[in-house]
């Protein structure tokens, strides 16, 4: 089961990589922008391969939002089963917008990767039910 990591920091898309990657996520998609990462998706969702199991997202994409991509995960029913993690340095304030959107975790990048390596063993496949993380 693939993770899509959205972030376009290259020092922060390293970090969160080698997080999943500790977690024993082995199959990693990365992607830098909005348009890149929303590409990537239509593509699984036409051609039926797996879609990702977490997708961990910044909100801050420079001139795009990860707000555009939260909404459209929110209205793609065929993502409903998708865990999302929006790992960013925006502010506080974001917290409740991606609670509309029945985030899985809001973890600030401050919180560092032991928060967000946590979030993710929540996520694996067969492990116990996580809490929502606001």
């Amino acid at each position: 089961m693939p993770v899509l990591l959205i972030d376009r920091n290259l020092k922060d898309l390293s970090l969160a990589a080698n997080t999943v990657n500790s977690v024993g996520f082995t199959a990693i998609e990365l992607r830098d922008s909005y348009e890149s990462a929303q590409s990537w998706l239509e593509g699984r969702l036409e051609a039926d391969p797996p879609l990702p199991h977490v997708i961990v997202l910044d909100l801050d994409l420079g001139l795009d939002s990860g707000l555009d991509l939260l909404r459209f995960w929110y209205f793609t029913p065929a993502l409903a089963k998708t865990h999302v993690i929006v790992w960013t340095d925006l502010p506080e304030e974001n917290r409740k917008i991606c609670e509309l959107f029945n985030v899985h975790f809001y973890i600030p990048k401050w919180e560092g990767a032991a928060a967000l390596r946590k979030a993710l063993q929540m996520l694996r496949p067969n492990s116990a039910p996580y809490p929502k993380s606001y």
